[in-house]
């Protein structure tokens, strides 16, 4: 266990963040049939009225007043040239009865498409002012922004749901044969059910909520505990400092003492610029603790200055970083970034600021 704790904490930990409840909604997932599309009104190319067995379909979620979704034509475009016989490649328009708050709006898009000519060289349909096509597709997927792509397989399947710029590097796996269904699906379930939800309540600072999704996430999947680990500890030392602490000792003592437990630990003290008064003692205490074992380098040095920033010690904070861009200077291994990270830290200390 702690060969795999060393290894999760010396890689970094990703991003996560939420409000992961008991009870999750039912979406739209990989591997389920896909939704169908016969009440779309054609605007260009042969209609595609149901999905054929034995035919790729990429079908792309945009609308007319999306930026995003203007500018990765020519990409969709290119997609079509490049599998043409292959995959037929669709774009459907939803949301702009939504956007543009009722009435007809199909004569719009209409102009919109031909306008565009054979820069628009695939299929396209629109989506009815009623949005039952996007309510199927995107809000059944848990999807609520534009542009999106769903790619259906041969099977008629949902095979996968993202951003149309990853959709090259999955029609290439698709087509060879080599596309892994069942961990997509794995992935994508992980990203609706873990990540997203728990990315939104660390994005609103709601940390209670980002606590309870947290420890229902490594409930439910008990190999994500070193993974959520950084998050959680940020969560913990806003929400519940005496369990954040203890969770901070645990991981200490699973890790052997390792430094990436301190190097993570440090990182939110040195991130997070509004935790409270104990919060920052405990981190000074942490710092204390791994400078007693030996484990000190520069960028914990650097780390460490930021924590006394964070606290208020500006005095301090300037020490420190001297400290550390004095070593770092002597270090043959310190990269051009870090030592431009700690003088521009190191300036802004100065500063006051």
């Amino acid at each position: 266990m702690r060969r795999t704790l060393r290894i999760v904490l010396l890689c970094g930990f990703a991003a996560l963040a939420g409000s992961l409840g008991a009870a999750q909604p039912s979406y739209l997932k990989i591997g389920d049939p896909a939704p169908g599309i016969a009440s779309a009104a054609w605007i260009k190319g042969k209609p595609v009225k149901a999905f054929e067995k034995g035919k790729l379909y990429a079908v792309e979620f945009w609308a007319t007043w999306c930026g995003p979704c203007k500018e990765g034509i020519p990409h969709l475009t290119e997609l079509a040239r490049t599998y043409k016989d292959k995959v037929t490649v669709i774009g459907l328009d939803i949301w702009e009865a939504q956007k543009a708050g009722g009435g007809d709006t199909l004569p719009k898009v209409k102009a919109f498409v031909k306008a565009q000519g054979p820069k628009m060289g695939y299929r396209v349909a629109a989506d009815g002012a009623d949005g039952r096509i996007a309510d199927a597709w995107m809000k059944a997927a848990g999807e609520n922004g534009i542009p999106c792509a769903f790619l259906v397989d041969r099977e008629g399947r949902v095979a996968w749901i993202g951003h149309p710029s990853a959709l090259d590097g999955v029609l290439k796996e698709v087509l060879a044969g080599t596309y892994d269904l069942a961990g997509a699906r794995t992935r994508r379930e992980t990203e609706l059910e873990i990540t997203r939800p728990i990315g939104e309540a660390m994005a609103a600072k709601n940390y209670p909520a980002a606590v309870k999704a947290i420890d229902a996430a490594m409930e439910k999947r008990p190999n994500l505990k070193y993974g959520l680990a950084y998050q959680h500890l940020v969560a913990l030392y806003h929400a519940d400092l005496d369990r954040g602490i203890k969770v901070s000792r645990d991981i200490l003592a699973e890790s052997n003492h390792e430094q990436g437990a301190y190097y993570m630990m440090q990182a939110v003290f040195a991130v997070e610029t509004d935790l409270s008064p104990a919060a920052y003692a405990f981190g000074k205490e942490l710092a204390r603790d791994l400078e007693a074992r030996g484990l000190g380098n520069y960028m914990l040095t650097a780390m460490k200055a930021e924590l006394y920033a964070n606290s208020g010690d500006r005095q301090e904070a300037i020490r420190l970083a001297e400290e550390a861009l004095a070593a770092a200077e002597k270090d043959p291994h310190a990269t051009a970034g870090n030592l431009a990270l700690i003088r521009k830290n190191l300036a802004r200390h100065r500063e006051g600021k």
